[in-house]
């Protein structure tokens, strides 16, 4: 049997935790509501914490996966063309079997939703492992990651005049959520980013950003 067939029959994970994202696409990222980007395409940060997880006996609590892509057009449409680049940074601090299994599940190759996520992938330009630093303020004032020297996504929690201070601003049931059906979208204004890699070209500052959880398993 095939590493990849035993990924797909044979392997049992589950992870919970929280996703966010900082794009180009004006607040709100039409995207979050199934329609096509501001600018036709849209530049993006994505980020996932682990707080718990495991792929079979391999445990994956506390570990973090930062992608870095471009997407033309509206990637919720049924007729689609896949049009999709990204690449990955994997948490450095992942051991050999922890590297293998978050690999795994983020291509897609291990099923769930991150396969039918992974059908959107045009180009995956690389896989690399650095030290990432995530920070999610429990009451989602604000929300943070930085790898030294390669990414910075800063965002604070969406805010106004007629908001009510103690609730965040958010959308139940996005049509368009990336880490899965049924979730609740807090959203948030990017108020410091930084990438290498893509064209990062325009400014992402007061420009969108939303925090889903997640809680993905399989087999379900």
């Amino acid at each position: 049997m095939t590493m990849s067939t035993q990924a797909m029959t044979d392997v049992q994970w589950h992870l919970k935790g929280e996703w966010f994202d900082v794009c180009s696409c004006k607040l709100p990222c039409p995207c979050t509501f199934a329609q096509e980007p501001t600018y036709g395409d849209c530049l993006f940060t994505l980020v996932w914490q682990v707080h718990e997880g495991q792929y079979n006996d391999v445990k994956l609590n506390g570990l973090s996966v930062v992608a870095l892509g471009e997407v033309e057009g509206n990637q919720w449409t049924e007729d689609v063309k896949a049009s999709m680049k990204l690449m990955f940074y994997i948490d450095e601090r992942a051991d050999e079997r922890q590297r293998y299994a978050l690999e795994q599940i983020f291509t897609g190759k291990a099923g769930g939703w991150p396969r039918e996520f992974s059908k959107l992938f045009w180009e995956i330009r690389g896989i690399e492992y650095a030290p990432i630093e995530v920070e999610i303020a429990e009451d989602l004032r604000y929300w943070r990651a930085e790898i030294p020297e390669k990414v910075i996504a800063v965002v604070e929690a969406l805010t106004g005049p007629t908001a009510d201070p103690n609730h965040r601003v958010q959308l139940y049931n996005p049509p368009g959520s990336e880490t899965g059906p049924g979730q609740i979208a807090t959203w948030g204004v990017v108020k410091n980013t930084y990438a290498i890699g893509f064209d990062y070209s325009q400014p992402f500052e007061g420009q969108s950003s939303k925090h889903i959880p997640f809680d993905w398993k399989v087999p379900s």
